[in-house]
């Protein structure tokens, strides 16, 4: 039994799944804002960005107050 709960709780980067899709798109957002930048196109930093920025913010919080509402949901049935 503890060599499962080793492997459940395991830290390990796996670079084909979540982590390197964040990696990749870290990359691809780095060049995309190089390239407005180089070119002076404002509507890719006017526009593009400032609002998928907000997007992916909100999106983010609504994933955590989920994750932080089932816990408390959980925690709750448990007393």
């Amino acid at each position: 039994m503890e060599k499962t709960q080793r492997k459940k709780f395991s830290l390990d980067i796996a670079w084909l799944g979540l982590d390197g899709a964040l990696v990749a798109g870290y990359f691809v957002m780095v060049g995309v804002i190089l390239y407005a930048i180089i070119n002076h196109n404002d509507l890719i930093i006017g526009r593009i960005i400032p609002y998928g920025i907000m997007i992916a913010v909100t999106l983010i919080f609504i994933n955590y107050i989920c994750i932080i509402t089932k816990f408390v949901r959980k925690s709750g049935r448990r007393e």
